[in-house]
């Protein structure tokens, strides 16, 4: 005899699922807790100098200005990326490193001069630079930007704008991000500085509430990125045997705080970002250090010291 009718089959089904229902409550059980702390608890409050100008800024977006001429562009790097890495897993050892070399100078190393040290980082105070398609910002941002701190306005940001939701403490993460690199000072590769006049600074870093038009991979998740033209050295030392003093382009770091929304990652994310500023043009392949695209650590791995060591140790064709 078959019983089984449409509610029988209704009470097996339960049946079969009470049976499996241990094993789903032991992986439930035994899948790990991660807690994380406050975002602002990772951050150590520093005395930044004062950015310039924000006393003069008043609404309305900001001419774009003429191209700076005269110097050979080299593409920006990209910032944070999502996309897989590889794992070097028992590969790993203490003397792993990466090509930091310019992709579209067939890799060739960049790095900054030595006379340029100590560098001057300007952070501003949460502006936003006129927003371009995602694609144009490799051309065309730092000829803006050269052009608006090398002119004759004494106050070249007076019209850009903070960015929505801007806080002091983003600015103090950002300073946390950068100072990642600081003890490569105490080995004699490069040394920076704070400064809080624009018209002075080697690297500003300016913001915006995300990257319109983002194509490249990550798209719309583009948390930064930094823009620097290369200047071929042979170029600079011929300049300096004529007794001039050549005046060389900013790079410039633009941050997303549409994806950097915690200070853990607008943190992180400059630290990356900074990498690419000082030199590092190329991203990382494995996901373990801090210059791959995804950006998954918080901290400069082994390979991120090696790399930036190899670098500062090399002479090179390009610099900045």
């Amino acid at each position: 005899m078959h019983f089984q009718t449409a509610s029988f089959r209704k009470l097996s089904n339960v049946f079969k699922l009470q049976k499996f229902l241990p094993a789903i409550l032991a992986v439930t059980v035994l899948a790990p807790c991660v807690s994380y702390e406050p975002a602002d608890a990772q951050v150590v409050k520093r005395k930044l100098p004062k950015a310039g100008f924000q006393s003069l800024m008043r609404p309305g977006p900001g001419a774009a200005g003429v191209g700076y001429s005269g110097q050979q562009m080299a593409p920006g790097s990209s910032g944070v990326h999502l996309v897989p890495g590889l794992d070097r897993g028992n590969r790993a050892s203490a003397g792993d490193w990466y090509d930091p070399g310019e992709p579209d100078l067939k890799m060739q190393w960049v790095r900054w001069e030595p006379r340029k040290m100590p560098l001057r980082v300007w952070i501003s105070p949460g502006l936003e630079l006129p927003s371009l398609p995602f694609q144009e910002l490799k051309a065309t941002r730092v000829n803006t930007v050269a052009q608006m701190c090398f002119g004759a306005d004494p106050n070249p940001f007076a019209s850009l704008t903070q960015v929505n939701g801007w806080k002091d403490e983003m600015g103090e993460a950002v300073c946390a991000g950068i100072e990642m690199w600081k003890p490569f000072e105490q080995e004699g590769l490069f040394s920076f500085d704070f400064t809080g006049n624009p018209r002075e600074a080697n690297i500003l870093v300016f913001f915006n509430d995300n990257f319109a038009g983002a194509t490249e991979p990550g798209g719309i998740s583009t948390g930064g990125y930094t823009c620097a033209q290369a200047i071929p050295f042979a170029k600079i030392a011929e300049a300096l045997r004529e007794g001039k003093n050549p005046r060389t382009p900013p790079v410039v770091m633009e941050l997303s705080l549409g994806v950097n929304s915690t200070l853990e990652k607008l943190k992180a994310a400059t630290a990356h970002e900074f990498g690419h500023a000082l030199g590092i043009k190329a991203h990382s392949p494995y996901r373990d250090d801090i210059m791959h695209e995804n950006r998954v650590v918080e901290q400069l791995s082994q390979a991120d010291k090696n790399t930036i060591r190899r670098l500062y140790r090399s002479r090179t064709q390009w610099v900045l």
